[in-house]
């Protein structure tokens, strides 16, 4: 049963990649899915962040907070290459699996962010929702997310002027994976 409930969800995942608009002058990265996600599927605007103040020595390698109209996600300064491409499909797999916070206004968040800059205490970070294992069920789902992601975005070709060699490759792309 746990396979089929796995599989369901992959299945689940790749429509929500397959049927996002991605532009065909830019290269496929997880920070291009983000930013596609969150401008058509959520309705928002990204502000994509790596403000070195919010580092902070054990604390997360990223975060997403919800606003109106904003979706704010930090990802460690330090971060680079895969590791940062993980960081932000993580946080997209939040978004895609339903894990929404509650909404923080901009005071709110402010107030947030400047705590998380001099702060070093473990209930903070606890509070504002950040962690550093996987232990939550959450957390796991958001991680395969991020792995699911990365081989998507391996497997898939960017699309072409020509609709028929993009339906081929779509058709030829979904059998060799499903």
């Amino acid at each position: 049963m746990k396979l089929l409930q796995g599989r369901g969800r992959k299945a689940e995942w790749n429509k929500i990649l397959q049927d996002l608009v991605l532009p065909l002058d830019e290269p496929r990265t997880p920070e291009l899915l983000l930013r596609e996600y969150v401008r058509q599927v959520r309705g928002n605007r990204l502000m994509l962040t790596r403000d070195p103040r919010v580092a902070s020595p054990g604390g997360p390698s990223g975060m997403w907070v919800p606003s109106t109209g904003v979706d704010l996600v930090w990802a460690h300064p330090a971060a680079e290459g895969v590791l940062l491409w993980r960081i932000l499909g993580h946080e997209m797999g939040h978004m895609a699996n339903g894990d929404e916070p509650d909404p923080i206004d901009l005071p709110q968040l402010m107030k947030l962010l400047q705590s998380m800059c001099s702060h070093t205490s473990e209930e903070l970070w606890a509070a504002s929702m950040c962690r550093t294992n996987f232990s939550d069920p959450r957390e796991r789902t958001a991680e395969e997310f991020s792995y699911f992601t990365e081989d998507w975005l391996l497997r898939t070709r960017p699309a072409t002027s020509d609709i028929v060699t993009n339906m081929r490759e779509c058709l030829e792309t979904r059998n060799e994976y499903w």
